[in-house]
């Protein structure tokens, strides 16, 4: 197969997926924030995130919220080098001791995706959440007392240097047929339950499933309603209107 032949199968084979299509765009436009997404971080794997991470640190930025509030702003991105996030979802106890040290470890800041209620579930029922609750867990050996989530004293720790995320309350799937009192418990809720840990704005939301701010309208009065500054989806990382 000749580069033209090759060229052409790519394309087609993009353009069938409209989120493939999309993310292939933003590449080639030099897209200033790039994500990498992680969930469990077992110890096992603790040498592999630690050659990821310092690789991050030499080819990209760091991005905290405010650097987004600035770019928003003006339209501009302050840095020579483009920015990267990991995106380290559901909150589970190895993020905080495995992936944070390795991120402070080479100074880069994790966004952290948990959701608001998981903490608060007694240990001895987090695997039954877990598996009610559409959460993947791996590395059972690594907690033989059954505390599988951060606690809020972690969190709070975590707080620090990093940026503490919402993902819905209990990991939950807001449809557009979801009602309006399940929307303000893993809404808002949710970010209550998260600052009371953290003891400082939470700004930004993200869906189950990773969908785009536009995706369920009747849902907007409760992301102002609590006052995130952004939504972000598998694609896009959006400014609240």
């Amino acid at each position: 197969m000749n580069n033209l032949d090759f060229m052409q199968t790519f394309i087609r084979s993009v353009s069938k997926d409209k989120r493939t299509l999309e993310m292939f765009r933003y590449l080639v436009n030099n897209a200033y924030i790039r994500a990498v997404n992680y969930h469990n971080t077992n110890d096992r794997d603790a040498d592999r995130f630690e050659a990821e991470v310092k690789y991050y640190s030499k080819h990209f930025v760091p991005v905290k919220v405010r650097d987004l509030d600035r770019f928003f702003e003006t339209g501009k991105w302050p840095y020579e080098k483009p920015g990267l996030i990991p995106t380290i979802f559901e909150g589970y106890r190895s993020h905080y001791d495995i992936m944070r040290p390795i991120l402070d470890k080479y100074h880069f800041t994790g966004w952290f995706y948990i959701p608001g209620f998981f903490p608060e579930v007694p240990a001895d029922e987090q695997y039954a959440f877990c598996k009610s609750h559409r959460l993947r867990t791996t590395g059972e050996y690594m907690y033989p007392d059954g505390r599988i989530a951060m606690n809020g004293e972690e969190i709070k720790k975590l707080s620090e240097n990093h940026v503490i995320c919402c993902h819905t309350g209990s990991h939950f799937e807001i449809t557009k047929e979801t009602s309006d009192e399940d929307m303000h418990r893993e809404i808002v809720k949710s970010k209550q339950k998260l600052e009371s840990y953290t003891g400082k704005p939470v700004d930004v939301f993200c869906w189950l499933a990773g969908d785009e701010y536009n995706y369920n309208p009747r849902a907007h009065k409760y992301l102002k309603e609590a006052g995130y500054k952004y939504v972000v989806s598998n694609l896009k990382m959006e400014k609240i209107k």
